[in-house]
């Protein structure tokens, strides 16, 4: 797959792809997949086992195939691969200003414009906020806004924090089924069927902001800290996804931001790109 990591396009290899292709662009994977694998018991059931300490031997072969350091995380050593899965980094750098947004998850993301009828299109897929919400008079006010995409691959930390200090409401959640997120996936329009959970953040710098958790094929958990109405800081934690790849979405109103140039460029391209918390991707319009 290629990816932008803003000085090059890369070749980054896909976790699990071949699994992927099958349960997504073969009749009878794909057959089972809506009939089965994307069902909460499944993930359920497959989570239990990635707490196991059976799964522990799966650690040191994920790590060494696809180059991953712990210099930076908290642990070493893991009773199982759900303990790897959540690790956490040591800190979290932010590398922006006040008025610059920053990246909220390690991450490859996308940046789309949301038209006046709040639509935005993702790999030829059309979407509605209004679908992603369930909510038609909140998604109207992000007409005309912008939509960003971090898409979360198995090998990236699956923490995420907030991109701003300020205020929140209380967390809505909204039930679906479990599909993966990965692009092979896309055509089934995941994100308004998927199991997701949504927050208003009221920003110091970037006005009301939606920031959305997208659970994921064998992801049957979205593990926030603070669901309720309260206050938060730039680069706090807001929370973690158990096992399996997985997706946050933020919303931004019209004329909130400016995106960096080369991340609309290579958006535009059907490029993602690779981002870690705290790297700037945006600034505040003046």
């Amino acid at each position: 797959m290629q990816v932008w990591n803003r000085k090059e396009v890369i070749e980054t290899p896909e976790v699990g792809a071949g699994a992927m292709r099958f349960a997504y662009e073969n009749p009878v994977g794909r057959a089972l997949t809506k009939a089965i694998l994307c069902r909460s018991y499944v993930s359920n059931l497959y989570a239990a086992w990635q707490k196991s300490r059976l799964s522990k031997g799966k650690v040191r072969k994920f790590i060494a195939q696809y180059h991953i350091s712990l210099e930076d995380c908290t642990a070493q050593e893991f009773p199982n691969f759900n303990a790897f899965f959540t690790r956490q980094r040591k800190n979290y750098v932010n590398q922006t200003t006040e008025k610059e947004l920053p990246a909220i998850a390690d991450s490859k993301l996308t940046a789309l414009p949301i038209d006046k009828n709040h639509v935005f299109t993702v790999k030829g897929v059309q979407y509605t906020a209004a679908e992603l919400l369930e909510n038609e008079k909140l998604a109207a006010e992000y007409a005309g806004g912008t939509c960003l995409i971090f898409r979360l691959s198995p090998d990236d930390y699956h923490r995420y924090v907030y991109p701003d200090a300020g205020t929140q409401e209380k967390t809505v959640a909204i039930k679906g089924v479990l599909h993966s997120v990965n692009p092979i996936a896309g055509s089934l329009g995941v994100y308004r069927r998927n199991a997701r959970r949504y927050t208003v953040l009221h920003t110091a710098h970037f006005g009301d902001v939606v920031q959305m958790e997208v659970g994921a094929l064998l992801v049957g958990k979205i593990c926030n800290h603070n669901e309720a109405e309260g206050s938060f800081a730039k680069l706090e934690e807001k929370g973690y996804f158990e096992y399996g790849g997985s997706t946050v979405i933020l919303l931004l109103k019209k004329d909130a931001i400016t995106v960096d140039a080369d991340i609309l460029q290579y958006s535009a391209k059907g490029i993602e790109t690779k981002v870690k918390i705290g790297e700037r991707i945006a600034a505040q319009n003046l």
